[in-house]
């Protein structure tokens, strides 16, 4: 994903899903996003301090790969 791609899905994480990363751990997944939407997934979690494994949320789990996976559509 491109820069723009990387800030267009954490806004709309943030507004949508609750996860509004901001300073160095939205730097790191601009700089560096993960490159498969379940990586992308589990970073977000890991930014929020969540551990993804055990977050029993399968459906907000779902709703942030659904999301990576929107974005990663788009074509920058």
């Amino acid at each position: 994903m491109t820069e723009a791609q990387v800030e267009a899905l954490l806004r709309q994480l943030c507004v949508d899903l609750g996860f509004c990363l901001h300073g160095d751990a939205a730097d790191r997944l601009i700089d560096h996003p993960p490159a498969t939407v379940d990586e992308f997934a589990r970073a977000v979690f890991m930014a929020e301090g969540i551990d993804y494994e055990a977050d029993p949320r399968d459906g907000l789990k779902q709703a942030v790969r659904d999301m990576v996976a929107l974005h990663q559509a788009v074509k920058g």
